[in-house]
């Protein structure tokens, strides 16, 4: 009887070993690598099961509908006064892609129809009318210095458990109000409107009130405590800011100007405002 007995607590105890052992092993396996380098991956993927009553205020928010306006017939007096033909096709102009776009010109951003590879082969940008990406001015526009393909898989493992150097690290910027200057108040904006009102645009990007549900009430990072945890911190780029971009024209292609990147893949490094 009490050999039987050693067998089966032998057993219970070989078990319970083996299950603990998956459960590490799978708790292991579904921690994502982090890529290499920072690249864009687009708004869909914050949407889902992370950020979805914002991914759906954005759609709404004019963030959201940046490239429609690039359209023939779009926003006609605007473009007038910008002295541009409100009757011409903008879609593929790369003087309004760099900021009516996600990523234009960089890894893994927005490519114009009619793009192609070295071999030949169509690598232009899909646009889905009912799930808006990187043919607008998406999420990594302001949230990043280089795309987030690296610090949302942060976010991912960490379940939104964070600090903002944990992500920073990774090209997540948080100096949103000098970040905005990127397009709006840059000297080659054709469209001239002034100085941004910071607090009034913010309010226009996240309205989320009216997007949470039962679906996705749990996505909703303000409630959660975590952002309020975050807000008692201060990152490098809301004491210094990052680089904001500059760029030139040549032959009918967008390049940025040496030296005014925040971010330089061969060095892997960042770059702050002196």
């Amino acid at each position: 009887m009490g050999k039987t007995l050693k067998i089966i607590s032998l057993v219970l105890f070989s078990a319970v070993f083996l299950i603990g052992f998956a459960d590490e092993a799978d708790a292991k396996k579904k921690k994502k690598k982090i890529p290499n380098k920072p690249k864009y991956v687009g708004s869909v993927k914050c949407n889902g099961s992370c950020h979805d009553p914002y991914y759906q205020a954005w759609v709404d928010s004019p963030h959201g509908k940046t490239f429609a306006l690039l359209k023939p017939g779009q926003r006609a007096e605007a473009k007038k006064k910008a002295k541009l033909d409100p009757e011409k096709d903008y879609t593929a102009d790369p003087q309004c892609l760099r900021c009516h776009t996600t990523g234009y010109r960089q890894l893994g951003g927005f490519k114009p129809a009619g793009s192609k590879n070295k071999k030949g082969k169509d690598v232009s940008t899909k646009i889905d009318p009912e799930e808006p990406s990187l043919e607008q001015v998406g999420c990594e526009m302001c949230h990043s210095a280089a795309g987030g393909a690296q610090f949302r898989v942060v976010m991912k493992n960490t379940k939104g458990d964070y600090k903002k150097s944990d992500t920073e690290k990774y090209g997540q910027r948080w100096d949103y109000k000098n970040v905005c200057t990127r397009c709006h108040n840059h000297p080659k904006n054709p469209h001239k409107k002034g100085k941004l009102d910071f607090a009034k645009a913010k309010a226009t990007i996240h309205p989320i009130a009216k997007y949470v549900n039962e679906d996705n009430a749990d996505q909703d990072i303000v409630k959660d405590g975590k952002v309020k945890d975050r807000a008692k911190e201060t990152a490098k780029s809301e004491e210094k800011g990052l680089r904001i971009e500059d760029w030139n024209f040549k032959k009918g292609k967008l390049k940025f100007a040496k030296g005014t990147r925040p971010y330089s893949s061969k060095k892997k490094k960042f770059y702050y405002i002196k």
